[in-house]
């Protein structure tokens, strides 16, 4: 059964916030001992650092040991055996564990640090889009088409359907019993004289006109809607390609 976008937002909301409680765990740890980072990388990563955990032991091992048979001549002549054993062992794990770390651990946390940075820019485009700043919604636009992180996309693309939908049932509500047409209401809303520079649009070009560079989102909401009235195409809300897709079918009715 698929899932409606609601449902879908909520559950990668449930997601991200578990990364970010992940990526908190492991700052706390990669800052307390060598021995706890290796425990949370096991955590976070089992499946791809199992072995890379179990190379560290063995590897640990046979530093240990090649490093001990180098200093036994050195260890007897100075009557200090466990110590220079100790010394050369402690070394070089401590040079496998910061290895470990450049090569393995970091890497893996870097696209795990910048999915974290992008669910910040998503949700505060997102709040930027509620309170009726086209800037929200063409930042949201960006992310989506510069992204290769597929959870991220899909994070966005729910973003931006589910405050999609608010818009148009906000609209769908205020236009209930008013009798008016879309293309209409659009004409009133526009026509605000405590708003200067505003125009009213008198076709569907300037329906369109609205739509790509209207910098109120409210106005740009109402001419998604006064445009599937004036052209029967079911496009979706804030979908602009799809518009611009029509009026290059189209051209001459979007002039």
């Amino acid at each position: 059964m698929a899932k409606g976008p609601q449902a879908e937002y909520t559950n990668l909301v449930g997601y991200f916030k578990h990364l970010v409680w992940l990526a908190g765990g492991f700052a706390t740890f990669v800052f307390t001992t060598a021995g706890a980072l290796v425990a949370l990388a096991g955590f976070l990563f089992y499946s791809s650092l199992k072995d890379v955990r179990e190379d560290a032991k063995q590897a640990a091992i046979r530093v240990a040991t090649s490093e001990s048979k180098a200093a036994v001549d050195k260890a007897f002549e100075d009557k200090n055996i466990n110590d220079q054993i100790q010394k050369a062992a402690q070394l070089k794990i401590g040079t496998i564990t910061d290895k470990m770390i450049e090569q393995q651990i970091i890497p893996k946390l870097q696209p795990l640090q910048k999915r974290i940075l992008m669910i910040g820019q998503i949700t505060a485009s997102q709040a930027r889009m509620r309170l009726g700043f086209r800037s929200g919604l063409d930042d949201l636009n960006a992310i989506m088409s510069s992204t290769t992180d597929s959870d991220t996309l899909q994070f966005a693309k729910s973003t931006l359907a589910i405050t999609a939908k608010d818009f148009e049932e906000s609209w769908t509500l205020g236009k209930a019993g008013s009798g008016q047409t879309w293309f209409d209401l659009l004409k009133g809303y526009t026509n605000r004289p405590q708003i200067p520079g505003w125009k009213s649009p008198q076709n569907l070009g300037e329906v369109v006109e609205l739509i790509n560079n209207g910098k109120d989102l409210n106005v740009v909401a109402l001419s998604f809607l006064a445009f599937r009235e004036l052209t029967g195409e079911k496009v979706k809300m804030f979908d602009l390609r799809a518009v611009n897709n029509w009026c290059s079918s189209h051209e001459p009715k979007c002039k």
